[in-house]
């Protein structure tokens, strides 16, 4: 975790009884909770201790807006060897990690102490309330105002495809601000911090609702693996495009190429290259991409089959994102 420190000072140090500085082992009486969260840490080396410090700071905010953000996950299906499954994963932890990082820039060693006996170094890290909230606030008002205006956009959007596209970036940029608030909620006393005036479940029941009004196709040009054209149904029906017959419909034209397997060390190895293209009901192509795949296996007949669980996964996690990327110009 990257971590800028604003500052680095030492006040006076009020000892215990025992000697020891009163922060070591409870509340630091100069950084009263009010106005202040703060941690400690201990190591061999001061440097080490001061990180730890800092480090135990940001898990304050990262395991409670984690603990709040349980239910906040992207499911998947995919295929293994010919046998469908579903993952969740939590994507939060690495947007959690982010905020976190560039909140407590703000986040200085306050005090330090070594233990006379055995030498071991301490550290006092601390954050303003009140700083770290008017920074937390201003993005929340940046995030607030961006949204309004892709919202009433999507509103008057009579392009369906980029309607969808417009609801999808409100759709982020919503997932971010709940993100912020968690966060505000824990440097607010009050533990309020600012309420959205949108509802992220509302929104993604608008997209859905407008995904659906989508007339979407899927053919394919090539396919050197097989299974392509029931992959790429699936990966449509997860990113929520709705499957229809036609030529009025946008078209996703997909192709999955490979090269012939390569012997090396006692493994055998495929390559290909999947590709998509997008067409609008006019004929007009919106956009072009490919990714290049690789699967291995010490069984030369195992290789196609794991190329067609690599291309399932892809078109699963990328599907969604392309489509509407190539609706903006940004895929």
């Amino acid at each position: 975790m990257c971590l800028l420190l604003a500052g680095c000072t030492q006040s006076s140090v009020r000892l215990d009884t025992d000697g020891q500085p009163d922060w070591i082992h409870g509340r630091p009486s100069d950084y009263p909770d009010s106005s202040y969260l703060s941690a400690t840490g201990s190591a061999s080396k001061v440097e080490m201790a001061k990180d730890r410090a800092l480090a135990n700071l940001a898990k304050i905010f990262e395991l409670q807006v984690r603990e709040d953000s349980t239910t906040t996950q992207d499911v998947q299906t995919h295929k293994s060897d010919g046998i469908e499954s579903v993952q969740a994963s939590a994507r939060i932890a690495s947007t959690v990690n982010v905020y976190t990082s560039k909140l407590i820039n703000g986040a200085r060693i306050a005090e330090q102490w070594q233990h006379p006996a055995d030498l071991t170094h301490y550290a006092l890290a601390v954050l303003d309330r009140a700083q770290a909230g008017n920074n937390v606030r201003g993005e929340i008002d940046r995030l607030d105002r961006e949204i309004a205006f892709t919202m009433a956009n999507a509103e008057t959007q009579a392009n369906d495809l980029k309607k969808v596209a417009a609801l999808q970036s409100a759709i982020l940029m919503q997932t971010e601000r709940n993100t912020l608030q968690k966060t505000l909620k824990i440097l607010d006393l009050e533990g309020r911090g600012k309420p959205s005036s949108w509802n992220l479940a509302g929104m993604k029941a608008q997209q859905l609702r407008s995904l659906q009004a989508l007339n979407m196709r899927a053919i394919v040009l090539g396919d050197s693996v097989g299974e392509l054209d029931e992959l790429i149904q699936g990966a449509m029906a997860t990113a929520g495009f709705q499957s229809v017959s036609g030529e009025q419909a946008y078209t996703i034209s997909a192709s999955m190429e490979t090269q012939e397997a390569l012997r090396k060390q006692g493994w055998y190895w495929l390559r290909g290259t999947l590709k998509l293209r997008l067409v609008d009901p006019e004929g007009v192509v919106l956009g072009n991409k490919s990714w290049p795949l690789k699967v291995s296996s010490q069984q030369k007949n195992q290789l196609y089959q794991r190329m067609q669980d690599e291309v399932d996964k892809k078109l699963k996690s990328e599907l969604k994102s392309t489509i509407l990327g190539f609706a903006t110009g940004e895929a």
